[in-house]
């Protein structure tokens, strides 16, 4: 990756660290049913609402949740009081890194934390060297360097395939168009350019209702 992709990205690992950490991979044996089901207890009304991806996402989160050590749920909630003290529009802002942070795949992570330690190292001219460099860039490629590659690309063919999904159905979206695999994709290609341009959209919301096996059984090709 080139350096230049990093700098945005080391400052969404900085915005990371305001809110909630995303927890490390689970060092503990994952939960048993019934200890997940309580935990997301409180969600049910929430997650009947969500379509499949985002409701696999938020068990996702509770795994990890469950995973953290009573000392480190103890440092989540006081890191949650002092995110409900934050001004709106802060919190907005950070929310928006926050997400990117969250959607980026496990290799850019580290790849932006080693850099953020170089970086750290680095004489204070250079550093606003960089800085410098990062202001310069448009607000749009800046959104767009806030994104790992996968994420990006999936933006790239939402925008080819679906150019007028609603805002609140993006993070839903481009979590679905990141769960296909290659030949999935050209299937979705090939279904989109069969319909009328007036049906597509339905075939997306028709998607984002299904679960994996549910998007598997609509756009693999039968055995």
């Amino acid at each position: 990756m080139k350096p230049l992709a990093l700098v945005p990205m080391l400052l969404l690992a900085g915005a990371a660290g305001a809110q909630p950490a995303v927890p490390p991979a689970p060092t503990v044996p994952p939960p048993d049913a019934a200890e997940l089901r309580r935990t997301l207890a409180p969600f049910e009304r929430l997650l009947e609402g969500l379509p499949p991806v985002l409701r696999e996402r938020l068990e996702l989160h509770a795994r990890a949740w469950l995973a953290l050590s009573p000392e480190e749920q103890a440092r989540l909630r006081l890191a949650l009081a002092d995110w409900d003290n934050l001004p709106p529009q802060e919190k907005l802002a950070l929310r928006e890194r926050f997400d990117a942070w969250e959607h980026l795949d496990q290799a850019t992570r580290r790849a932006v934390l080693l850099s953020r330690e170089r970086l750290a190292k680095m004489p204070p001219e250079v550093r606003a060297g960089w800085r410098a460099r990062f202001d310069a860039l448009s607000p749009e490629e800046r959104l767009r360097y806030r994104f790992d590659p996968p994420t990006r690309a999936a933006m790239d063919l939402a925008g080819q395939l679906f150019p007028f999904v609603p805002a609140e159905e993006h993070a839903a979206t481009l979590a679905l168009l990141r769960a296909l695999t290659p030949a999935q994709v050209d299937a979705l290609r090939r279904e989109l350019r069969r319909l009328p341009p007036n049906r597509r959209d339905a075939f997306r919301v028709q998607l984002l209702e299904q679960d994996a096996a549910g998007r598997a059984a609509l756009l693999d090709p039968a055995p």
